[in-house]
């Protein structure tokens, strides 16, 4: 027997919690990115904290990891730059992104010299080069409308998981209304 679930509290409220959280995004990309980047720079920096601190407990508990004070403190100190100039590292992550995505294409040359020295054919040795190499530059020549458009992609996503969620939520109610559980 099928009992009753109640959908309509806080499912709904994260629907459209989402819904106008994509639309923000939207209308605002640069002011949600920088937003974004100061809160994931105070979250940084009390993890970082909390692992300076968690390297004092454990050394007194006789457990010795140089570890979790360098990297507690590494990235305290960057949450600390990122909070403190978030515009440049915002401008600076599609330029590392597409430099990463050229050295990744490039990389792949000799594998695919490899699968067409085997005897491989059809495009796909090329596109694995050609694709990462492309998307690459075009981060790299145009970071900011890259950027942006990326923001923007991520808010029209976020916005429809919203819209999606919205509509199964009334499918399901629908559904259990017509078995007549609600």
């Amino acid at each position: 027997m099928l009992r009753r679930i109640d959908f309509w509290g806080p499912s709904l409220m994260e629907s459209v919690a989402l819904i106008l959280a994509g639309a923000l995004i939207l209308i605002e990309p640069a002011m949600t990115s920088l937003l974004m980047a100061n809160l994931l720079a105070l979250l940084g920096f009390a993890y970082g904290i909390y692992m300076i601190a968690r390297w004092f407990t454990d050394r007194k508990k006789g457990y010795d990891s140089i570890a979790d004070l360098l990297l507690g403190a590494s990235l305290s100190v960057v949450s600390v730059a990122v909070y403190l100039n978030p515009a440049w590292v915002l401008a600076s992550l599609p330029m590392v992104a597409g430099i990463g995505m050229i050295v990744n294409g490039f990389s792949k040359i000799s594998s695919a010299i490899q699968v067409k020295k085997a005897g491989g054919s059809g495009w796909g040795p090329l596109l694995a080069i050609v694709l990462p190499v492309l998307m690459g530059s075009f981060l790299l020549f145009f970071p900011i409308a890259s950027f942006e458009g990326f923001v923007m992609l991520a808010g029209t996503f976020i916005s429809m998981i919203g819209i999606f969620d919205l509509f199964s939520i009334f499918l399901i109610n629908r559904s259990l209304h017509d078995l007549q559980v609600l």
